[in-house]
């Protein structure tokens, strides 16, 4: 190793005590900013007043990355690093950053899911409108999660300097109905699924917490995912059944426009 000239080792000891500062400035913003919605949020529960929404839960994480990568990228003028070198250094942060932002805005949705869901008790007696909004929430966020992912997949492409990824990056998005037409004939049983989740979001044959009689048993819908339907059978079993099966197929379902149950006895 060759010795550095006590300049440039002044110019390292500068920028490492700046990225320092940086990381620490980012995270004192972090620490106050998610402080006072901790605290707005423990006083509105001491006064029993319900906040369906938990921004530290699901936002804490990826606002902390933001804050960092976005602190460091105004440190790296002063990085005493060749050109090319900083320039993939500051490429690899903007990926970074713009994968912080996808992961944000995941959490955003999940915000969102939780300030319309909490509205909506699923364990009250008359739950019709309830286990309506559940089961249409759990689907429309998995198309909103999956547009996300694919829109963040281009920005990073969008953030690579060359021009040919960067084309791969534009025509990604511009190219989406093209690829849907190849994808729903390369998975039809996929693409069959996923028309029938719609389907069974806003037609409504079955909603999370419906009792219903499938193949002879007797369960609980306990979750519709984007392919299939999982039956939480009375004796603790789990019927999985795909999502066309509900669409295609007869089945009964006890608590289609009441959550009152009947029995029978026989004397």
């Amino acid at each position: 190793m060759f010795p550095l000239s006590p300049n440039l080792r002044h110019h390292w000891i500068f920028a490492i005590f700046l990225v320092s500062c940086a990381v620490v400035l980012s995270n004192l913003v972090h620490w106050i900013a998610f402080g006072i919605i901790r605290r707005q949020r423990k006083e509105s529960v001491a006064k029993r007043v319900r906040i369906p929404l938990n921004i530290n839960a699901h936002l804490n994480h990826p606002a902390r990355w933001v804050f960092i990568i976005v602190c460091v990228l105004f440190t790296l003028p002063a990085i005493p690093l060749p050109l090319t070198a900083l320039g993939m250094l500051r490429e690899l942060l903007h990926m970074l950053l713009v994968v912080s932002i996808g992961w944000f805005a995941v959490g955003c949705v999940y915000v969102f899911q939780d300030a319309l869901v909490g509205r909506y008790d699923i364990s009250i007696e008359n739950n019709i409108r309830a286990r309506r909004v559940h089961t249409q929430m759990q689907f429309l966020r998995r198309i909103v999660i999956g547009f996300i992912v694919i829109v963040d997949f281009g920005c990073i492409l969008w953030t690579i300097p060359d021009p040919q990824i960067w084309h791969y990056g534009s025509g990604l998005l511009a190219s989406a109905g093209l690829a849907s037409l190849v994808l729903a004939t390369a998975a039809k049983s996929t693409v069959a699924n996923l028309l029938a989740g719609l389907q069974i979001a806003f037609t409504e044959p079955i909603r999370i917490d419906d009792v219903v009689i499938v193949e002879g048993e007797w369960g609980k819908i306990e979750e519709i995912t984007a392919a299939y339907v999982v039956i939480k059978i009375w004796d603790l079993r789990r019927m999985i059944v795909p999502l066309t099966y509900c669409i295609e197929k007869p089945f009964q379902n006890w608590t289609r426009e009441r959550a009152d149950l009947l029995g029978t006895a026989f004397l």
